[in-house]
């Protein structure tokens, strides 16, 4: 398909909403075991933290946080690291919960007044993944403004080393989700994003590739690493599984997010990065209509994010600054109240049958 304003903001939205119909499945079973998270909740197909409603967690926020960073800096490096700065204590302020260690360490360092270039703590945690994966859809045509922006977007929270490298992998392959938009996925071109790749993830990412080349699923590819809990929130061990779903099921959103659930570990952080790739290369339409219409969370419903959409692909195609849309934060902390009261609820029903 030719590279069109419109083909950038089609991706650009099934790259958000992807992001949180993936993370509002996710997040029912998040860090349950493979084996006891689909005895208790076997209909992974449905939205189970508020039954029939989806709601988001805090890895389609980073997804979305990004988004308007992008659309309030025109792309700009510097007024990018500040506006997400922004957006990352106005976040912590709202008392999300579930929040990773890390990203919260980082939040608190920048209200205590730590400048944005010295807020990250050492971690390899995988809220870097979900944020670089948007910027490589927003930046696919620009690689150096893609290196740089996922490079300070990493830094804010998170210093380690793989942290850094891996957040690299999830920009390149957004940037190819969106380069490919309504094109098919191959094993071969997969292959030359992933060449430069050095060290650890890359030799669980070439395990990938012949797993999939030999026909396994995700789950049977969980089982051969011997992670008995699942995926954990280890950013090379997120990458690594999700793009092995998103190979196996190069079209098929609703059955790769599926076997995302039924691998265990950190659900919502692998369905929703899973979510931004996938809906970045087909767009809205890949993902199921039913899971669309009860997408109704005040942070992230459709009309929200199709907003949000037009606002990055407007700042960077004109490289100025453009106003992005956000619920008032009054809104944002009561929602949140609502919704660790039925996180809360939830870690309950997980104490009771079946085990």
């Amino acid at each position: 398909m030719q590279d069109t304003p419109e083909r950038r903001i089609a991706s650009l939205y099934g790259a958000l909403l992807g992001a949180a119909v993936g993370d509002a499945l996710g997040i029912a079973y998040e860090n349950l075991p493979p084996s006891r998270a689909v005895r208790l909740f076997p209909k992974t197909d449905a939205f189970h933290l508020l039954p029939g409603i989806g709601l988001i967690s805090d890895d389609a926020e980073h997804v979305v946080m990004t988004a308007r960073a992008l659309t309030s800096s025109g792309g700009d490096a510097h007024r990018f690291l500040l506006s997400l700065a922004r957006e990352l204590r106005i976040w912590i302020a709202t008392l999300p919960a579930g929040t990773g260690l890390a990203t919260a360490r980082a939040g608190v360092k920048l209200w205590l007044g730590f400048p944005p270039e010295r807020s990250g703590v050492r971690s390899a945690g995988n809220a870097p993944a979900l944020r670089a994966a948007l910027i490589g859809v927003a930046c696919a045509e620009n690689a150096a403004l893609r290196g740089e922006l996922t490079r300070l977007s990493t830094l804010l929270t998170h210093t380690d080393p793989k942290a850094l490298a891996g957040a690299q992998v999830a920009a390149e392959l957004g940037a190819h989700a969106a380069l490919h938009f309504r094109n098919a996925l191959t094993l071969d071109s997969v292959a030359l994003v992933i060449e430069p790749v050095e060290g650890e993830l890359r030799v669980l990412l070439d395990a990938v590739v012949e797993s999939v080349a030999a026909g396994h699923t995700p789950e049977a590819f969980v089982r051969a690493r011997g992670w008995t809990r699942g995926v954990s929130g280890y950013i090379n061990h997120t990458i690594s599984v999700v793009l092995h779903a998103w190979l196996c099921y190069p079209d098929r959103f609703e059955e790769a997010v599926q076997s995302l659930i039924r691998c265990g570990g950190d659900t919502d952080s692998t369905a929703a990065l899973l979510g931004v790739w996938m809906g970045a290369q087909w767009g809205a339409a890949v993902i199921p209509t039913r899971w669309q219409t009860r997408l109704s969370d005040p942070l992230a419903h459709p009309a929200l994010l199709h907003s949000v959409a037009q606002g990055v692909g407007k700042a960077l195609s004109q490289q100025a600054p453009q106003p992005a849309p956000r619920p008032l934060f009054a809104i944002r902390l009561l929602r949140n109240l609502l919704f660790l009261t039925l996180v809360l609820t939830h870690v309950g029903r997980r104490a009771l049958p079946p085990y």
